[in-house]
């Protein structure tokens, strides 16, 4: 195995630009070469996964696991007869790497099973084994399908989707968004207080003077936090929302300042960072000195009622 990488959707905008689609991100797998012969394939599968010791608290202790041999039959003996029709023996004890890109030996790793793209498990990391084998395309015995295991250890999957949600009153605009909860074994595992950074980003949307397209100038950053009420009524809660305040007059002088009028269309979008380190200003002047862990489509801030 050559590297690693996320795979990305196109980017798609609404014609005004006021919203942007989630994109599907997904894992790839570079290889030196791919498979010389075309009825081979490569083959993953989890040996074990835990949370992303960024997200747990410190004092979390998480049990090792026992790794499984491949599940395939011993086959100390087998009767194998002419003109016999093929069984798959062993194929579902592993499962194919999926789409290989065009420009070169990439594959997608397709989910772990049981697993969505808005799993909890997804905040952690994978242990997993890599195989290259037969592919049902041939006959095969169970022993004889796999070649030598490949053992990768800290893989991790696109984090789940982030939601911002926006709200508007005659006083301040609020954008909320969920933390990252990271899980083990279907257990809370996150800290009381979050070891992720939350921040709102809010941007007046405006035509440009030949009105070909839409652009978004950036307003204001606001850095978010939980509530303290939320805290406090369920600490094992497994959705943490973290919210963050524009207060309307100080987003009006900001677009007189630009030369724009107080009923500019505003937009928003969250952003989730690593807090260690976190720069005083991530998202501007130290913009690309704190690891971003995902960012929110961008969603229309609602007119004042």
């Amino acid at each position: 195995m050559v590297s690693a990488g996320i795979a990305l959707s196109p980017y798609i905008a609404a014609k005004d630009y006021s919203s942007t689609e989630q994109r599907k991100r997904s894992l790839w797998l570079e290889f030196e070469s791919a498979p010389i012969d075309p009825g081979d394939a490569y083959f993953v599968r989890v040996l074990a996964n835990a949370p992303d010791p960024m997200l747990i608290d410190i004092h979390e202790e998480i049990a090792e696991v026992t790794e499984s041999p491949l599940p395939i039959e011993a086959e100390w003996m087998r009767l194998i007869a002419r003109g016999q029709s093929r069984d798959g023996s062993g194929l579902r004890s592993m499962d194919p790497l999926g789409e290989q890109a065009e420009s070169g030996p990439h594959y997608l790793v397709r989910l772990p099973q049981g697993l969505s793209e808005t799993s909890l498990e997804l905040f952690g990391m994978f242990t997993y084994e890599i195989r290259l084998g037969h592919t049902g395309s041939r006959w095969s015995t169970a022993q004889g399908r796999f070649g030598p295991a490949l053992r990768i250890a800290g893989v991790q999957h696109p984090a789940p989707p982030l939601v911002c949600s926006p709200a508007r009153d005659q006083f301040a605009i609020r954008i909320r968004a969920p933390y990252a909860t990271a899980v083990h074994n279907g257990r809370n595992v996150r800290r009381r207080f979050p070891r992720t950074s939350m921040w709102a980003v809010l941007y007046a949307r405006v035509q440009q003077t030949d009105a070909a397209s839409w652009r978004n100038l950036l307003l204001a950053r606001a850095m978010m936090s939980p509530r303290q009420e939320s805290m406090d009524l369920d600490a094992d809660a497994r959705t943490l929302f973290g919210e963050g305040l524009f207060e309307i007059v100080q987003v009006q002088n900001q677009l007189r300042q630009l030369g724009l009028p107080d009923d500019t269309p505003l937009t928003a979008l969250a952003v989730e960072l690593f807090t260690d380190p976190l720069p005083p200003d991530p998202l501007g002047q130290s913009l690309g000195h704190a690891r971003m862990l995902r960012v929110s489509p961008l969603v229309p801030v609602p007119d004042q009622c």
